[in-house]
């Protein structure tokens, strides 16, 4: 019976390492960019390793290039799992904002310049909420996301100096519903004509209020990107 060697074992650990990264990179597609990255990272790797590892086995040379590429192929894999994971979850979790945000725009979009969420949370931020789609194959699908927490008027102000100077927002005049087109639903009725109902639906009991007086800024795409900022409550709402 033939034994097994730390070779045989180090050989089938890369083979499965590969496989994860080819296949999972097919139905992990939330964070496409990223796992092309990795997917790519990892056949680099690999081709370093079969060029180097004979003489490593017989030899003891190319050490630190075995060792280096080992660590690189091991992040490669963590970072191939942990992306999705951020975009999928971690909802109410203000610590892992940043890195939730990266793994949007970047594994979604592709390192798209996003200038409508904000790069960090401001230090007052309360009720908060962040939720991301990932890139999935489907017609008419686009991954947004949406945040909400309340905060300073100070900050709020800050967010709407920042739109304003955005040359593609618009500013738009808030109006609300009228009572008689919802007779039979009147859910709708704290939403203003200019929020999306997709974001208004996606926001929860504590953040829903009079947003009679909320200012909203739009910017107009394909698919409309924006934020509400209503300095009565200190809600400040952003979808993408």
């Amino acid at each position: 019976m033939k034994k097994t060697t730390s070779r045989d074992i180090l050989h089938a650990l890369n083979m499965l390492i590969g496989f994860f990264l080819l296949m999972g990179g097919i139905w992990l597609v939330c964070t496409l960019t990223i796992s092309l990255t990795m997917i790519f990272i990892e056949i680099v790797v690999n081709f370093v390793l079969v060029s180097v590892y004979e003489k490593y086995f017989l030899y003891g040379r190319f050490r630190k290039t075995v060792i280096t590429m080992r660590v690189i192929a091991v992040t490669a894999l963590i970072a191939a799992i942990v992306s999705p994971i951020m975009v999928m979850k971690f909802d109410k979790t203000k610590l892992l904002y940043p890195v939730k945000r990266f793994c949007y725009s970047y594994g979604v979009y592709g390192g798209n310049k996003n200038k409508v969420l904000p790069l960090f949370l401001p230090k007052k931020c309360n009720n908060y909420m962040f939720i991301t789609q990932g890139s999935f194959p489907a017609q008419d699908y686009h991954p947004s996301a949406y945040l909400a927490f309340h905060t300073d008027s100070e900050t709020l102000k800050e967010y709407e100096n920042h739109f304003d100077l955005l040359d593609s927002a618009e500013h738009k005049v808030t109006h609300m519903p009228d009572k008689e087109n919802y007779i039979n639903d009147d859910s709708w009725l704290k939403c203003p004509e200019e929020l999306p109902r997709h974001v208004f639906q996606r926001l929860e009991h504590e953040h829903i209020h009079n947003f009679e007086k909320a200012i909203i800024y739009v910017v107009p795409s394909y698919y409309n990107k924006g934020c509400m900022l209503d300095y009565d409550s200190g809600l400040a709402v952003f979808w993408y």
